[in-house]
């Protein structure tokens, strides 16, 4: 049973045409030759087995749109809303709110007056721009933006990323997920956030409160009515493993004309002095204006090089102060409201945990390591790629739900209207497609005549941005896509997984050399795996391979945790439309 047929012109490879492969051989001389041909697919299908083909591909796009609004979303609660009459309702913890808003960027824009109150909004805009609330001046430049770049009214469109909308979207988007994953912020957050003095602080507990919360950890703030004793901000509990973590947030305050104080070596003090019921993870944001890759990185070395003295040297209430997961951040956004210059800094140390993110004598070793640490490890890896504010409410693609124009996206099972071999259109399954030089290249399949051959469609510049944010999940199914191999754990991993489901007898098969046959009977079937693809490992770089280092792999993770996108290019889409809760 299949699906609707969509009309989507694309011109096929010509025979005399480059290979889609990239091996520079003419197509007929490469992928055109006839043992390239597919076979024939269900031929002659019954009517069970068709039912059965749509089932399954149903699953699968089920599954597809689950793992690319993951990608967009993260691990928390899920964005709640439904379209209704014009009316979009956004379901925010126990509350429910509705407005005409297109983007979930217009929700956030109006759920972040809603939240923080009109009538202090306008109290501060009553005043002179350069003695408003750091957040109205956010939004006075936001206004402005909008006003350049907006359209006709109910249009969609679009303004650069700059620091001012960056800040001022993140914001709006740290309140939603707190109060989205049912934790009451009327009275934990919002009176020191709208004071000034307090508001740096209140400002980064969101933000790491926001980066738990898309890593999968569930919050509990801590009673600030008890005086009885200090205590951290809240405790983090990584829900597929069930383990706890006492976290404190402090960001350092800043003198007036830009200068920073309170040292890195004060802040991790002031957290390590509080009392703690968990292990320790401890967040510090410099709160510096840092322009260059140079001046980033040199501030990420300082603060690293005070942290290594001060597991030497930090005693506290005269003992040595206890152990703690540590990450240094940068938000350089509120430091760069008119650029586009706005990446977030991060780096992610163990403070007398030598074991994390350390040096390890094998990939074994690092394994466990990783293994024994792995909520934070995980943490760090959503940092990194749950760095971008959904656009959808559901998970949807920006290119299929705001396009002017009527293009089907291209999945793989749907039929499509296209010019078939002889140039005549038929309706034709869209079997395999890939994205090479700004084309989908395309296995397409007549179900009339099971005659196959290869197309290209062209893609626009949105199409083209969202398969670069999801190539996995962008053609309607499933395609794992190599991440390409820097580090000897990346070589590691590759052999790891290829041979994760490897029963014993083979896995021992393949250590034949080792050296004690007779213990290896006697592994588990994962240890065997992690023998293999350590000693396969070993082998690779006996051939020539050579691993990035450990420095050039921080440096990189420094430049590339970004929160939100950094690009110039970037847009940040707006609409119109006013809304109620």
């Amino acid at each position: 049973m299949m699906s609707d047929t969509f009309r989507r012109t694309g011109p096929k490879i010509g025979r005399n045409d480059p290979c889609f492969c990239g091996s520079g051989r003419k197509f007929k001389h490469c992928h055109g030759r006839p043992q390239y041909a597919l076979p024939n697919l269900i031929a002659n299908a019954d009517f069970e087995h068709q039912i059965i083909a749509e089932g399954k591909r149903q699953l699968e796009r089920h599954k597809v749109r689950e793992l690319q609004r993951q990608k967009q979303q993260g691990w928390g609660r899920p964005i709640i809303s439904v379209e209704h009459k014009g009316y979009r309702f956004v379901a925010v913890g126990n509350r429910l709110h509705y407005g005409k808003w297109k983007t979930f960027y217009d929700f956030l824009n109006n759920y972040i007056k809603a939240t923080i109150g009109s009538d202090w909004g306008n109290a501060e805009i009553a005043k002179p721009i350069e003695e408003r609330h750091p957040i109205m001046q956010w939004y006075d430049k936001l206004c402005h933006l909008q006003m350049t770049h907006a359209g006709k009214p109910g249009e969609l469109f679009s303004t650069p990323m700059t620091g001012a909308v960056s800040a001022y979207n993140r914001l709006a988007y740290n309140l939603y997920l707190i109060a989205h994953n049912g934790k009451d912020i009327q009275t934990r957050l919002l009176d020191r956030l709208k004071n000034k003095d307090n508001f740096q602080g209140a400002y980064y507990e969101t933000q790491v409160a926001a980066w738990l919360i898309k890593a999968g950890f569930e919050l509990e703030f801590e009673n600030e009515q008890d005086k009885s004793s200090s205590h951290c901000e809240f405790t983090a509990t990584y829900m597929p493993t069930g383990e706890k973590y006492s976290v404190e947030a402090k960001a350092r305050e800043r003198r007036e004309g830009g200068s920073a104080r309170t040292p890195v070596g004060h802040q991790l003090r002031k957290a390590l002095v509080k009392n703690a019921n968990h292990k320790r993870l401890v967040f510090i944001d410099l709160n510096k204006a840092l322009h260059t890759q140079e001046a980033a990185f040199r501030a990420m070395d300082r603060a690293e090089l005070i942290l290594n003295q001060s597991e030497k040297d930090m005693q506290i209430d005269g003992v040595p102060a206890p152990s703690a997961y540590v990450c240094i951040t940068n938000m350089n956004d509120q430091h760069a409201l008119d650029s586009t210059s706005i990446g977030t800094l991060i780096l992610f140390v163990g403070f007398k945990l030598p074991d994390f993110m350390g040096e390890y004598k094998s990939p074994r070793e690092a394994v466990h390591a990783r293994e024994r640490h792995l909520p934070m490890f995980r943490l760090l890896k959503s940092m990194e790629e749950h760095n971008e504010i959904p656009q959808t409410f559901g998970g949807e693609l920006p290119s299929e739900a705001f396009s002017a124009k009527a293009m089907p996206r291209l999945k793989i099972g749907q039929l499509y209207l296209v010019p078939g071999p002889d140039g005549v259109e038929v309706p034709a399954e869209l079997m395999q497609a890939i994205v090479m030089d700004k084309k989908a290249c395309a296995v397409l399949r007549d179900p009339k005549t099971n005659k196959n051959w290869i197309g290209t469609f062209g893609m626009t510049s949105e199409e083209l941005a969202d398969y670069a944010r999801y190539p996995e999940t962008y053609f309607g199914v499933y395609q794992k896509q190599s991440k390409g191999i820097r580090t000897i754990m990346d070589m590691y991993d590759f052999f790891a997984d290829a041979y994760e489901n490897t029963p014993k007898d083979k896995l021992i098969a393949l250590l034949q050399n080792y050296p004690d046959q007779d213990k290896l009977r006697h592994l588990s079937q994962k240890e065997l795996v992690e023998i293999v693809a350590e000693r396969y490992t070993y082998g690779v770089m006996s051939h020539g391979f050579v691993p990035k280092t450990r420095e050039e792999m921080r440096s990189e993770r420094r430049g590339n945790g970004r929160e939100p996108a950094q690009a110039a290019e970037e847009p940040s889409a707006h609409g119109t439309g006013s809304g109620n809760s």
